[in-house]
């Protein structure tokens, strides 16, 4: 088998590979998919939860690293963002309630400054005894572990990060976990989320990536989400929602990422309405009739 280089890679988005979150948005709608992906037109706006998860990984991923585990890190950086982004100030408060309005919902103000940074000292102080009363004597074999592996059934490259590998025993037998750290609400994720395919499928693509390129059997490899839930009381903020991924379950999330690729190549970029409720283009020139 020819391994091609990304610059052989001929894909309509100018990029030799494919991200989850690529695949999602074009599962999503494959108009919006085209907008942002083709014709380059989104802006990433600036977001507090957005920025509150990026420092809580941070967080984490020293904590995997190095054995210790500082909540600082994760702190300084939201103060940082807050500041930088003007979080609190009413200009985007209103900003953000005018856009509420715009697209027929309700105003829903986001939580102060102090609140977010104790979401996250509550969180990272929680989590090192949680995974050590989940997951046992484990070993950490990555944080923030690069995937970017060529597929030539579809003549690309997936790209992507594992948060964490861990390698724990079950049964006295080796086991290796692919682990994703997600942050939610103080109620988690509700049975219809956790059974998405949209959801699971970003773990099962990088269970499937990585144990293939390790050589290992679908059963050595374990997935689960671990929930960051902001506001939970202490002792329920840390959830593992477990996923599992044998091999239909592998192989349903590749025929996604291959049905992708080829249904873009072909030009195929069909509105889903249903999915226009939080989409940034609804109600704009750039989607008529969305």
């Amino acid at each position: 088998m020819h391994i091609k280089s990304p610059e052989e890679i001929d894909f309509r988005t100018g990029k030799p590979h494919v991200s989850f979150s690529e695949i999602r948005c074009w599962k999503e709608c494959a108009y919006r998919h085209k907008l942002l992906y083709i014709d380059k037109i989104g802006v990433d706006e600036p977001s507090p939860y957005l920025s509150y998860g990026t420092a809580v990984h941070e967080a984490i991923e020293a904590f995997l690293n190095t054995g210790n585990m500082d909540p600082s890190i994760a702190i300084s950086m939201i103060e940082s963002e807050w500041e930088k982004h003007g979080f609190e100030s009413k200009e985007f408060n209103d900003a953000h309630a005018a856009y509420r309005k715009s697209q027929g919902w309700k105003p829903k103000p986001y939580p102060p400054l102090h609140e977010w940074k104790e979401y996250a000292l509550t969180a990272l102080t929680e989590l090192p005894p949680f995974l050590k009363e989940t997951f046992g004597d484990y070993e950490v074999v990555s944080a923030e572990e690069q995937l970017y592996e060529y597929y030539p059934e579809s003549d690309i490259f997936f790209k992507g990060f594992i948060d964490a590998l861990i390698k724990t025993k079950l049964r006295g037998k080796d086991v290796y976990y692919v682990i994703d750290w997600k942050t939610a609400g103080d109620k988690g994720w509700f049975r219809n989320k956790k059974q998405d395919i949209l959801t699971w499928g970003q773990i099962a693509l990088y269970k499937t990536f990585w144990r293939n390129k390790l050589g290992l059997d679908t059963k050595q490899v374990r997935c689960g989400f671990v929930l960051l839930k902001r506001g939970a009381p202490a002792e329920k903020v840390c959830e593992l929602v477990s996923v599992s991924v044998g091999p239909k379950a592998e192989e349903k999330s590749m025929a996604i990422l291959r049905s992708m690729i080829k249904t873009v190549r072909r030009g195929i970029f069909l509105k889903n309405r249903n999915s226009c409720l939080f989409c940034e283009f609804k109600k704009t020139p750039n989607c008529p009739g969305g």
